[in-house]
This record gives structure tokens, sequence and C-alpha cells, in this order.
């Protein structure tokens, strides 16, 4: 069972190594996955995939060893509700301020950097059902983020179980990859709430995000449970005898796990 204690000091962000990971890390993704989207304007939805995927990969396998390799509102939600590899509230809420701002910063920059005639196709994650089919858009952005959410948790956080070794963060960012070519050129592809509320708010495009956060978040957080419930991380956890190894730093300390 989950079982948790809530304080108000729960609530209280705080600033950590792991913490400062998860922000230049949601950063650089924002920057290359926006870019990489703005490109595919005119080079075909390939580049957007194989940009995202590709820089998923190298920056979960970057900063896994410091955060955990989160990048994404979506799983650290996931890890809240279960708790997941000693997960708390608190680092939870610090992770997500930390990627939405880093996203927010990276659109901005990207905006500024990238020529006016590249952002006639805004690197926003749009497609073509968000306007008038937001039911099928909060679908298909729940199953691709649960997929994302499901191979995270099997390669990075199963850590006792898992046969992916140093190879998980390329599995991530296949995830991310095979999520862009299904999705892409129907909703713009998030799987990530920070994904879209960076761009959202440098262009000043806010129409449909609440559609988007509330789908992948939601998608998140039920597929961590499931993966909990239904494939037992929590015995996995329990059960082990791997040598614990250090996930995180936390205010200022080295976190074993």
């Amino acid at each position: 069972d989950i079982k948790m204690s809530i304080t108000a000091s729960d609530f209280v962000p705080i600033f950590s190594p792991a913490v400062a990971a998860e922000f230049v890390g949601t950063f650089l993704l924002q920057f290359l996955s926006g870019a990489a989207s703005a490109n595919a304007a005119d080079n075909g939805i390939a580049v957007a995939a194989l940009g995202t995927g590709l820089a998923m990969a190298m920056l979960v396998l970057s900063s896994v060893h410091i955060s955990g390799g989160h990048l994404n509102p979506a799983i650290t939600a996931g890890y809240m509700v279960t708790k997941a590899n000693g997960f708390t509230i608190k680092e939870g809420i610090s992770y997500i301020l930390a990627q939405i701002l880093a996203a927010v910063m990276g659109s901005f920059l990207l905006r500024m950097i990238l020529p006016n005639e590249a952002l006639f196709h805004p690197f926003v994650t749009l497609g073509a059902l968000s306007d008038k089919h937001w039911g099928q858009v909060m679908l298909l952005e729940f199953l691709c983020t649960s997929m994302v959410v499901l191979v995270f948790f099997a390669v990075i956080t199963d850590k006792r179980r898992s046969m992916a070794g140093s190879a998980g963060p390329l599995a991530v960012g296949f995830a991310y990859a095979v999520g862009t070519f299904a999705e892409g050129p129907l909703t713009g592809a998030s799987m990530n709430p920070a994904r879209t509320l960076g761009p959202a708010v440098a262009f000043g495009h806010l129409a449909h995000i609440l559609e988007y956060v509330f789908a992948t978040t939601l998608a998140g957080i039920a597929a961590a449970l499931a993966y909990r419930g239904l494939l037992g991380l929590e015995e996995a956890e329990e059960g082990g005898s791997a040598p614990p190894t250090p996930i995180r730093a936390v205010a200022g300390q080295q976190k074993y796990v």
C-alpha cells in the first residue's frame, strides 16, 4: 500500500543538485525538441520524432545519476503518487517547478533565435485535431504519455529487475520518438506537460493547454500506479538483492535508494 503523511512543509520547494539537473535537462530538451519540431514543418515528421527521441535519450543518460532523469512533470507526478524509490512530495513539487520554468525559458530563447520564416509553423504542441476534436486529442496524448511513463518505469525506475542497464535512457528516447511518429501530425506530440506549457507561454497560444496538461499528467499518474499495482514495482524495491545506487542528490546530500 502507498501511505502518505503530508505536512505543510512538504509543499515548500527546495533547491538541490537534483533540481538543478532537472532544470538544465528540461531547458535543453525544450530547446532541442522545439527546434526539431520547427524544422519538421519543411522536412517531415521524422525530424521531430528523431530529434526529440535522441535529445531525450542523451539528456536522460546525462542526468539520471543526479536526479533520476525525469525531465517531464508527468513522470514526476507518477513518482509522487507511487513514492517510487522513496520519492517525496517536496522533491516532486521542486522538480515540476524547475521543469516548467526551464521549458518556458527554453521556448523563449528558441523563439528569439529562430528566424521569422522558421516561426511560420511555431513549435507549439498543436496538430490537425487540436481545434475541434479535443476528445481524440486527450485520448491520444493519454495513451502515448502512458507508453512513455511505462517504459520509463520499466527501464529506469524498476532498476532491480530491469535488463536495460545503461541502455535504459535509449529506450526512453525510443518511446518519445515512437509517440511522435504516432500522434505528431494529429496533436503535436506533447507527452510532457512542460513541453506544452513552454511554447504556449512563449507564443501566447493558451487555448488548448488545459486539455494537454490534464491528459498527460493523468497519464503519468495512471501509468505509474498501473506499473506498481500490476507489475510489482513495490515487491521489486523490497525484495531485490542488488546493492543500492545513488539516484538523486537532495538538498546537497547524495541520497541512496
